[in-house]
């Protein structure tokens, strides 16, 4: 039967998911979706779309990729950014068109190798667990153990207990350790991640996320002028908007001071007195150990104190550009080659092919070390900028060595956007000005067409924004008192108008707290919760109680402005307190406004402008989740009035009734 035929027997009126789904509403923008996505393979090109909350886009590109995929013998690959979309498509929207579609076919998720138990490692890890493990890491162990002999898919997720991260990395499945030879064939194994593999070479949908996808995917293959992640596949990208961030972190990897004391202290630690070194005659190689510990602290701490200044017992920044080559010695070098020497002469001691892969890994991985580290001295790539960042204030912070490409355009372009293959790519924030150019410049996708489907809901009924013309709510001086203040009256304003309900987005970490402090003396009395985002508990328990406490309300920074879902009454005001535009200190920031004002361009408004409406876009979208949702959009930066870029960010949003206080 005709793809298009089946697509419109799924979605129209009377239909498959009208016969099969209990609350069926027929979406144009829904049909018209997945009609672009089924044009889209069968021409072999890439397409982009913008599709708003609510048309169901999920089945919008399931449905043809699932048909295609199964008339045409190739892999529909799904790649998402969050966790929770990945868990929506395995494990509701999957089986419901298991159920529904007139044909079989078969779905896997690919998760990192890392994820799944290795049988024989636990094993090798249990008779050796004297040298390797403390008491509760050896209860640990034991735990483990029992679990591994009920659980159907041995992977992270299926551990119903805390983890020990030090103990699974040394009874996880890991790309250098584990093989076929290893681990045995399909027909006789007991490894999780053989299972999981066949299961995924015979799948004909493969749900992935985006972090995975570039971790595996190895765009410098020339042989391969077709497929991404197999020869006959092609490529779905929903949370599309994310795609560029995800790329750039994976083309470069990153090394730290943690990184290589993490791997150190597992070959051996000498306080515990445990490690894999024990299971070797090595105590000429301990000493090598030890010393590489004392210069890895040594290396990164002289790094620290030649790049970074402190004001008052604080780093003016955490992260700091490398303009220069050379600014250190790579004091590690020498003696991570001797310990690779000594390691490639124990292999002579290994026992078994899984004790000589897991030496061979700690060889490579030393290996790496020590490239990415003269690498990063020596600046070799010429098209990447470079930094050293921190991970806090603290004095023993963890040091990092960063490096990224200044524009990834070129390196998408020619391995995602190729001739003969298709990229599909899709997220209700895309268009700024109703307009795909911004997103296509930054991805290299001129090639690519694009669609934006129009919303679903009746925003003009649904929503109200409110703007107060506060001469005040300038956020160059949000560190004053004058400013929280005012600003915190505003929010309070607001809130009594709802009576909580309410979702409050900052860009600052300190103007959150002192504002959550501010609010809290405002409304004790009131019986309104005012949750803050940082305050010891995680991002799901803060959301599962913002929506159960139906008048509470939640302080949040970056990770709210987008993926959160709570439709309902939980969620009746949406308060954003500034415009999200980047802070222009950071050295990947800097690097990219310089590079387009070298180009001839205009680093605000193509590229703080443009990115800041895109976020801005997503937090507005966290308000109305369905049609029956009703609330109110308060904007407290009075920049959207004052300044003429204030236009662009209304005009990126539905329209809807806007009041000016």
């Amino acid at each position: 039967m005709d793809i298009k035929i089946q697509i419109s027997d799924f979605f129209k009126r009377g239909g498959i998911l009208d016969r099969n789904s209990g609350n069926f509403e027929f979406r144009d923008s829904q049909l018209k979706m997945a009609q672009a996505v089924s044009d889209s393979l069968g021409n072999k090109s890439h397409i982009i779309i913008e599709a708003p909350t609510g048309i169901g886009k999920s089945f919008a590109y399931l449905v043809p990729a699932i048909i295609y995929a199964k008339e045409n013998n190739k892999k529909a690959i799904i790649s998402t950014h969050t966790i929770n979309l990945q868990e929506q498509l395995i494990g509701k929207d999957i089986p419901f068109l298991k159920k529904t579609l007139p044909f079989e076919f078969k779905a896997a998720l690919l998760k990192g190798k890392n994820n799944y138990l290795c049988p024989k490692r636990l094993k090798k890890a249990m008779d050796s667990s004297d040298n390797l493990f403390e008491r509760d890491e050896k209860l640990f162990l034991d735990k483990i153990y029992s679990w591994s002999r009920n659980t159907t898919d041995g992977t992270l997720s299926d551990v119903g207990f805390k983890v020990d991260s030090n103990v699974w990395s040394s009874i996880c499945a890991e790309t250098g350790i584990c093989s076929n030879k290893t681990c045995g064939g399909i027909e006789d194994t007991v490894c999780f991640f053989q299972k999981a593999k066949h299961k995924i070479a015979a799948a004909d949908v493969i749900i992935l996320n985006h972090h995975l996808f570039f971790t595996l995917y190895d765009g410098s293959r020339k042989d391969k002028p077709e497929g991404y992640l197999y020869k006959n596949d092609f490529l779905v990208f929903d949370e599309a908007h994310t795609v560029e961030a995800v790329a750039a972190e994976h083309i470069v990897p990153s090394i730290s001071r943690e990184m290589i004391k993490y791997h150190l202290l597992r070959l051996y630690n000498d306080r515990k007195k445990k490690g894999a070194l024990l299971n070797f005659p090595a105590l000429h190689v301990l000493p090598v150990v030890q010393n590489l510990l004392e210069m890895n602290q040594v290396f990164f701490y002289e790094l620290k104190r030649k790049i970074f200044k402190k004001t008052k017992e604080k780093y003016n920044k955490l992260a700091e550009r490398i303009y220069n080559k050379n600014i250190l010695t790579n004091l590690l070098n020498d003696e991570i080659s001797k310990l690779i020497v000594c390691l490639r002469e124990l292999r002579q001691f290994c026992k078994t092919e899984l004790e000589e892969n897991e030496l061979n890994d700690f060889i490579i991985r030393f290996g790496e070390f020590n490239r990415l580290i003269n690498d990063f001295i020596e600046m070799k790539g010429n098209d990447l900028i470079y930094w050293v960042e921190l991970s806090s204030q603290k004095e023993d912070a963890n040091v990092k060595l960063c490096a990224s490409p200044i524009d990834i355009s070129g390196y998408l372009r020619q391995n995602i956007f190729r001739a003969d293959n298709t990229t599909i790519l899709t997220s209700a924030t895309i268009t700024i000005d109703n307009n795909f150019d911004y997103f296509k410049s930054r991805l290299g996708a001129e090639v690519a067409e694009d669609i934006k489907l129009p919303t679903q809901f009746d925003y003009y009924r649904q929503v109200k924004i409110y703007i107060p013309n506060d001469p005040v709510l300038i956020p160059q001086k949000e560190t004053s008192r004058i400013y929280s203040d005012k600003l915190a009256g505003w929010i309070s304003h607001f809130l009594k108008l709802t009576k909580g309900k309410a979702l409050v987005l900052f860009t600052n970490a300190y103007l959150m707290r002192e504002t959550g402090k501010l609010l809290r003396e405002m409304h004790s009395g009131d019986g309104i919760e005012i949750l803050i985002q940082g305050e010891n508990l995680s991002r799901n328990i803060l959301l599962k109680n913002f929506q159960s406490d139906v008048n509470s309300v939640l302080l949040g920074l970056d990770s709210f402005w987008l993926g959160v879902d709570v439709p309902g009454e939980s969620l009746s005001n949406l308060i954003i307190t500034r415009l999200p535009f980047y802070v222009p200190d950071h050295p990947l920031i800097q690097a990219r406004m310089e590079f387009i004002e070298q180009n001839g361009g205009n680093s605000f408004m193509d590229y703080q402008l443009p990115e800041a409406i895109l976020k801005f876009r997503q937090g507005v979208g966290r308000l109305i989740r369905h049609k029956s949702d009703n609330g109110i959009i308060v904007i407290l930066d009075n920049r959207i009035i004052a300044k003429q870029y204030g236009k662009h960010f209304l005009n990126s949003i539905e329209e809807c009734p806007v009041e000016i206080l």
